[in-house]
């Protein structure tokens, strides 16, 4: 009886694993749609930067851009977008943008044939390089 309470204990434990489904007006279910993106602040010794966001529909997201913009162009930093915290999406001298399509419910970017599905979206200043 104990080890079965301590099962169902870890079970409940275990975050579900179903994606969240976006209704639509007449209720009925939609996986093609997303919700909005949200900038995620560092944990890493780089300063944050603006991010900003822009949508095709405020209703039904299914494309959008990222721009992030150096808080001090005096600083000479680099502005960068940084995907699930280590993949650097793009960078540029002072504002990049990036593209983001909704598929299944999910934001993702695509490069060169790769698509990397967003969790979090931060926007860095980073030396320029060299």
């Amino acid at each position: 009886m104990g080890m079965i309470i301590v099962f169902l204990l870890i079970l409940r434990m275990i975050p579900s694993t179903l994606p969240c489904v976006r209704t639509s007006s007449g209720g009925t279910p939609s996986t093609t749609c997303c919700s909005a993106l949200t900038q995620t602040l560092t944990s890493t010794s780089f300063p944050d930067g603006t991010m900003t966001f822009s949508y095709n529909s405020d209703t039904c997201r299914t494309t959008a851009s990222a721009t992030c913009s150096t808080t001090d162009s005096s600083l000479d930093l680099n502005a960068a977008i940084v995907g699930n915290s280590v993949n650097y999406l793009d960078y540029a001298a002072t504002t990049v943008t990036v593209p983001f399509t909704c598929s299944g419910g999910s934001w993702t970017y695509t490069t060169d044939g790769s698509t990397l599905v967003i969790d979090t979206l931060e926007c860095v200043l980073t030396n320029p390089s060299t």
